[in-house]
């Protein structure tokens, strides 16, 4: 096996660990491969705080459809970077005001996943995990400092860009860019701790 096939192998196991709910795996694999989905996501966007905000919602993502990976459509890689290219995308053109073109995303992304299907079927397990996660992240979103908490909001459930955040706030951009970036490392380091813990 070549060194390429033997990493390749440790990111499908870690995936598949993710999916089968060994929390812990998702560190590793943050720590394995963040460096190159930073990487593509700020080669398109050239701006290192909205390139870790794209970063952060891959992985947020992985969460949500590692059950739904699929090797042939990709190698575990390939399947984090085209993820990492179509957040960026996506915030560049939230960036530059084009609201009305979304990313083309193969159709089989667009189906929902196992876990989608189970909820909507009324699987009460299923159900009560999701459930379980979704209170972690509002946990940690809710222990940011109220300032942090205000800019991530807009971010992320207000789908504002940087900019936009600074005019509605009357703040100068490199504040809100900082306020992200501080964030972001908070959250970091509460999801990866609740993953460790099994919580996620």
């Amino acid at each position: 096996m070549t060194r390429e096939q033997a990493a390749d192998a440790q990111l499908l196991d870690l995936i598949r660990r993710i999916a089968n709910g060994d929390h812990s795996a998702m560190g590793e694999l943050y720590d394995a491969t963040s460096r190159q989905v930073f990487g593509v996501a700020k080669r398109i966007l050239r701006d290192e705080s909205d390139a870790e905000e794209a970063t952060m919602a891959v992985y947020l993502e992985v969460w949500r459809r590692a059950k739904d990976y699929n090797v042939q459509r990709g190698l575990p890689l390939v399947w984090l970077l085209m993820m990492a290219r179509s957040r960026a995308i996506d915030r560049l053109r939230a960036r530059r005001g084009d609201r009305r073109v979304q990313i083309d995303e193969p159709a089989s992304d667009a189906a929902p996943s196992p876990l989608e299907l189970a909820t909507s079927e009324g699987d009460p397990e299923s159900a009560l995990l999701e459930a379980e996660q979704e209170e972690i992240i509002r946990a940690a979103v809710q222990s940011l400092s109220p300032n942090q908490r205000q800019v991530i909001e807009l971010t992320f459930f207000g789908d504002l860009t940087n900019q936009e955040i600074a005019d509605r706030l009357a703040l100068p951009l490199g504040t809100v860019k900082g306020r992200i970036r501080l964030a972001l490392q908070h959250l970091r380091r509460r999801l990866r701790a609740a993953a460790q813990k099994g919580w996620l």
